[in-house]
């Protein structure tokens, strides 16, 4: 009779640096070992980087590698991960991003517990359209839905969406993505402002994520270029790969748009960074400008590292962060109420005071053993009742 049990953990995508979400991946994978349980890990390829997979094999986590989905309803994924699941004997199967077509492999399969962590809002709210004809049936989140014995959503916006396109409110409960909190709140950021160029006395503004539209850098370089005519010492940090095609060529309209409003030389696109938390800390002022984004793990990590944070109100950032009392909250897309928020931060220096202590106590309520606690008990739970 088998004791043992078997958790498949489908990333369908590829770490690129020690980041919250690859420590949620390997808190559980430890909790895993901890437990007696058999863990294995499926990415779309090997990191560059052999030391993110080092601390998961020194776990006892297996690394599978199978290629992502093409499309929601792909036969081939279906197949892949039907045939995996059957030989591994899978006993809870827990995917990420990546969800219909691994699910449905997963109830070809029998797995006993199928899990999903719904990660973030709909395409449609990113651009701000309602879906029309068959995309208003919203296929793909019903069938997930069904094939899920349990929704692990990031946030109570997510989980609301979900349940409007579809999804079970049975089976969908909030699980907040966690970050690893004490690494922001030790991070000392001595010497970055140096290897930056950058002087105490800057007003150094900062945004963390990648070069594409959805994570707003367009509307902030607009606020940035307005406020910066009359603050030489305002300089704004965009922080994250610029490197995919996509990236690049959005990369490019940003240096542009600096360039015409005069400021190109206090817009500092970094690229991708592994030292996330010592810019943070190095930092004057947070600003997540993102048009969508279920929770935005780069807000919480900026507040456990007791910045003071202006975001947009989008998504699950409400969830988070509170007008007026852990952070400035801005209309999405509008760049004058930016501007205006970023302003207000900027002149009032006990009001930065105020909104960076209570940030830094809210991050608290995101932190890594909190989440896998709660993880656990949703696998516990599921195995118990598929008895």
């Amino acid at each position: 009779m088998k004791t043992q049990v078997t958790l498949i953990h489908f990333w369908a995508g590829c770490p690129k640096s020690a980041n919250s979400k690859w420590q949620r991946f390997l808190a559980v994978v430890q909790r895993c070992h901890e437990e007696g349980w058999r863990s294995v890990l499926v990415l779309s390829r090997m990191p560059d980087d052999a030391a993110l997979v080092e601390p998961f094999t020194e776990a006892g986590c297996e690394i599978v590698l199978q290629a992502r989905s093409r499309g929601n309803f792909d036969a081939a994924s279906i197949r892949r991960t039907f045939r995996l699941l059957r030989r591994l004997k899978c006993d809870i199967f827990h995917c990420h991003n990546d969800h219909t077509s691994p699910l449905l492999g997963a109830t070809l399969a029998r797995v006993p517990v199928r899990i999903w962590s719904k990660l973030s809002m709909s395409s449609h709210y990113e651009t701000g359209e309602a879906p029309s004809g068959v995309q208003s049936l919203c296929l793909s989140n019903r069938i997930s839905s069904w094939c899920s014995h349990s929704v692990l959503a990031l946030t109570e916006a997510v989980r609301q969406e979900f349940i409007r396109q579809g999804g079970s409110a049975r089976k969908t409960v909030v699980v907040p993505g966690p970050v690893d909190v004490e690494r922001f709140t030790v991070a000392s950021g001595d010497g970055v402002r140096e290897k930056l160029g950058l002087t105490d006395s800057d007003i150094v503004l900062t945004a963390v994520g990648h070069a594409v539209p959805v994570k707003g850098w367009d509307i902030l370089v607009r606020a940035f270029a307005q406020l910066a005519v009359d603050r030489s010492n305002l300089h704004l940090l965009l922080v994250g790969s610029t490197s995919s095609p996509e990236e690049a060529v959005f990369a490019e309209s940003l240096r542009s748009m600096a360039t015409k409003a005069g400021c190109a030389d206090r817009v500092h696109l970094l690229g991708h960074r592994r030292d996330i938390a010592e810019i943070l800390k190095a930092s004057s002022i947070f600003v997540f400008p993102s048009r969508s984004d279920g929770q935005g793990l780069a807000l919480v990590e900026a507040m456990a590292a007791g910045l003071p944070c202006v975001a947009a109100t989008v998504g699950g950032i409400p969830d988070v962060a509170t007008d007026g009392e852990n952070a400035l909250l801005f209309e999405r897309e509008n760049v004058q109420d930016l501007t205006k928020r970023l302003r207000k931060a900027i002149e009032d220096e006990p009001l930065r005071r105020q909104l960076a202590f209570e940030a830094s106590r809210r991050a608290e309520a995101f932190g890594m053993e909190a989440y896998v606690d709660k993880v656990f008990t949703c696998y516990r739970s599921s195995l118990n009742g598929s008895k």
